[in-house]
């Protein structure tokens, strides 16, 4: 197992990794789309009533993107920017069909499918389960439907709701759980304790939902690494995760964590603490699943199916940062040049 640093320079072991370094993670609405691939597998379309641009996670580059919220119901975190100035709206099926039309014969009918927004699971059950049918109408082998969501969105559907939307089609959903410290979930106001996150987690695992727990490195700030290190593999531990995706704290203007940090509020956390917290996170992570490290704002880059390559991870994590001083580390990462969430 190879880890690379962002920029791929100076590190103790280079990554071949699958995905192209360079984009993953970026937010890609049309224009960017078309600018950065040709490949219609990057586009979406930009519906007249909506302005958000359209995110989804890496690993899903090649998903066809249908727009079905824009901005979001919480949209208080302290990290998080996306959303800050774009209104909760959803999509008519009126406006799916436009998107389905636009990109039927683009993509064959058994392409895969990821739900645009935020959280479109805070939707009726009715209605997504109506947008479902809508897609396999235009696209009746759909691979899978995958979208994230919010934990709260998943409390708030019954046991059945969520079987009958696997039934029809949603297969996966990337979940904002971010930690499983209830300090660090206080202090990046996510709106959510780790023991709700643990029933929501449980609950997609009853449904036979894949689940896809989203984790964000650094998020306590300086100094807790350990901790949330600890206690997010604690948690995760408890369920079946199909893949555990993980990005870095990055600040960015018109987060609230900007202006907190300004008034001495927050203190980040140096990339070497980062990469001792992703160390510490493996570690103590003993369940099977999938550590999908390769979102730009991660301090290192690579992947890994655990538990069979959790030795190879562990030594090369620690010969890194042997290997390479906080000072070097700092610059590798660079994280003055990150751009979006």
């Amino acid at each position: 197992m190879f880890i690379r640093t962002p920029q791929g320079r100076k590190a103790a072991r280079l990554h071949d990794a699958t995905m192209p370094l360079t984009g993953t993670g970026q937010a890609l609405a049309l224009a960017a789309a078309r600018r950065i691939c040709k490949s219609p597998q990057q586009e979406t379309i930009m519906l007249e009533r909506f302005t958000e641009p359209a995110y989804r996670a890496p690993c899903h580059a090649n998903d066809l993107l249908l727009r079905i919220t824009q901005g979001c119901t919480w949209n208080r975190c302290h990290f998080c920017n996306m959303s800050r100035e774009h209104q909760f709206l959803s999509v008519t099926s009126e406006e799916l069909e436009e998107q389905l039309r636009y990109f039927a014969d683009a993509y064959p009918r058994n392409t895969p499918i990821w739900f645009v927004g935020a959280n479109p699971l805070v939707l009726p059950t009715a209605t997504l389960l109506a947008h479902i049918a809508l897609v396999r109408r235009y696209f009746p082998d759909f691979a899978a439907i995958t979208l994230q969501t919010r934990v709260a969105d998943v409390l708030h559907k019954t046991l059945s709701d969520l079987q009958r939307l696997r039934a029809a089609g949603l297969s996966e959903i990337f979940l904002g759980v971010e930690s499983g410290d209830d300090e660090t979930l206080r202090f990046i106001n996510k709106g959510q304790s780790a023991a709700q996150a643990l029933a929501a987690m449980r609950k997609l695992n009853e449904a036979e939902i894949a689940l896809a727990p989203m984790y964000i490195i650094g998020g306590g700030g300086k100094g807790t690494a350990e901790r949330n290190a600890i206690r997010t593999a604690e948690l995760l531990n408890q369920v079946r995760c199909k893949i555990i995706s993980t990005t870095g704290l990055t600040v960015f203007p018109g987060a609230p964590f900007w202006a907190m940090r300004e008034r001495g509020e927050l203190t980040e956390m140096p990339e070497y603490e980062k990469v001792q917290e992703l160390l510490a996170f493996v570690e103590h992570y003993t369940g099977e699943s999938f550590l999908y490290c390769l979102h730009y704002l991660n301090p290192l880059h690579f992947t890994a199916s655990l538990p069979r390559d959790k030795a190879e991870i562990v030594e090369n994590l620690r010969c890194f940062l042997r290997e390479h001083t906080p000072e070097e580390v700092e610059e590798l990462v660079n994280r003055q040049e990150k751009a979006s969430i």
